[in-house]
């Protein structure tokens, strides 16, 4: 995962802040496919994609690698590879690696020969680079031919979403305070795609109502506070003692993580915040 750092409130697209990747680290939790995880719907969604896959698999924005050693427990034939610029999250994630190789490499020079590996997955990064455009077409040139490619990505400039209509109204709270310099929406990747060469073979939303309005109002919290926290809920909850407020915040969100799960499952064709896309690099230039 990308990381972020405290940023200057009242940023505007334009003065994107730089964020410093080795203040926090994200993705040093526990991921599974049961619903009382945030990540458990991408998760699926991923393995199931890549149920064909062979070979070497590469996350790109790895973090400390949960969704690589998720990825690796469900698929443990195939040989996972985790990549992230931040050496912070690196070290963290070699200090449990569960079979996954972790490495230091940055996103627009992906450290790889062409042709390197059989599937690249990626999640919630596109978000927070310059050039998204640039990363994506070096995942094609790192994919073997006939390679996949799966990602998710929040589509924040889409009309549809409650972060849509907010940034229209001048709303930069998730850029402050989550590192979303970038709102996306479907057509954008999908132009993406089609520049990198890459056929698209399946689409999914998630993030619907529910997922909409808990992320804002939680961002909302934190732009009203004025200060950053320290990491993710997960990640909180990953190190803290059990007592009377970590079971309230885990009930919590484990509340929301089901809540958002069920009402997203069922209805992978109604547009929501974020898109799931499968490509594949062609087989023949």
């Amino acid at each position: 995962m990308i990381s972020t750092t405290d940023v200057t409130p009242g940023a505007k697209p334009s003065e994107s802040p730089v964020f410093d990747y080795e203040a926090k680290t994200w993705g040093g939790h526990a991921v599974g496919v049961s619903p009382r995880y945030l990540g458990a719907l991408r998760l699926r969604y991923c393995l199931a994609d890549l149920a064909h896959a062979r070979g070497t698999v590469l996350e790109v924005g790895c973090g400390a690698g949960a969704m690589a050693r998720a990825i690796k427990r469900g698929r443990p034939d195939l040989q996972v590879v985790g990549c992230d610029i931040s050496q912070k999250a690196i070290a963290l994630a070699r200090q449990d690696p569960q079979g996954v190789s972790f490495e230091v490499g940055d996103a627009y020079g992906l450290p790889y020969k062409d042709g390197n590996f059989g599937a690249v997955v990626m999640f919630d990064v596109l978000e927070h680079l310059d050039e998204p455009g640039r990363l994506v077409r070096e995942v094609a040139r790192v994919l073997s031919p006939g390679g996949l490619f799966h990602l998710f990505v929040p589509c924040e400039g889409e009309l549809h979403t409650i972060h849509g209509i907010l940034a229209r109204l001048g709303w930069r709270a998730k850029e402050k305070y989550g590192g979303h310099i970038q709102r996306l929406t479907a057509r954008d990747v999908l132009l993406e795609f089609e520049r990198a060469g890459l056929e698209v073979l399946r689409r999914r939303w998630s993030g619907h109502l529910i997922n909409q309005i808990v992320d804002a109002a939680y961002f909302t919290a934190l732009d009203i506070r004025g200060q950053n926290v320290a990491t993710s809920i997960e990640g909180y909850l990953a190190s803290a003692r059990r007592s009377a407020r970590s079971l309230a915040v885990d009930f919590a969100k484990s509340t929301v993580a089901i809540v958002s799960y069920l009402e997203s499952a069922p209805v992978p064709w109604l547009p929501g915040m974020g898109i799931h896309i499968t490509g594949r690099k062609a087989r023949h230039p």
